[in-house]
């Protein structure tokens, strides 16, 4: 069953299961999806601010982006840990391993790459929403820097056998970033 198609008292036992998936790469996912769609949701109540209904459409895509990305984390996840029990012990199982985990830093990537994005948009809401919905927009912004956060540790995880990996350096800018970013919708959620 999909990831999104799953009822959320399901999807929280199974997070919480012995499985190891769903796991972090995909809950990381989730969250930036759930962020993106409180903004979608500030910039909705935000009859007064013109740019509303860009921020909206703009969170909306983010989300939708996200949502894939994270279907895809869990499924290539999953195999990557079969093919990876499934390989011989010959030279076919460091081939696999590799494979397994490039595949493995791709996907994080683009889910941290999609979280700073999110933090960015809520920063934004974050000055600009209607009353209530700044304080949802920061409050996205916080969810987006964790899950960019985790993500990026995903690549670093992942890529720990090949030192100065560029995606590794990409990765913990984006962290960084986004908490600098998130900090940033805070204080202008709560200079209002």
């Amino acid at each position: 069953m999909s990831l999104y198609d799953r009822h959320l008292p399901v999807l929280l036992d199974e997070i919480a299961g012995p499985s190891p998936a769903p796991g972090a790469g995909a809950v990381s996912g989730v969250v930036v999806a759930m962020a993106a769609g409180l903004i979608a949701s500030a910039a909705r109540r935000s009859p007064g601010w013109a740019e509303a209904r860009g921020v909206s459409a703009q969170a909306q895509a983010l989300r939708s982006r996200v949502e894939r990305l994270a279907e895809a984390n869990e499924e290539a996840y999953l195999g990557a840990l079969a093919l990876i029990e499934g390989a011989a012990e010959d030279g076919g199982r460091d081939a696999a391993i590799g494979k397994a985990l490039d595949t493995a830093a791709e996907l994080p990537l683009a889910i941290a790459e999609c979280a700073y994005d999110v933090v960015l948009l809520g920063g934004e809401a974050a000055k600009h929403a209607a009353a209530g919905g700044a304080e949802d927009a920061a409050a996205a912004a916080v969810l987006a820097e964790a899950a960019a956060r985790a993500a990026a540790g995903l690549v670093v995880a992942n890529l720990v056998s090949m030192p100065g990996d560029e995606r590794v350096v990409h990765a913990q800018w984006l962290a960084d970033a986004a908490t600098d970013a998130a900090r940033r919708a805070v204080a202008a959620s709560a200079a209002r």
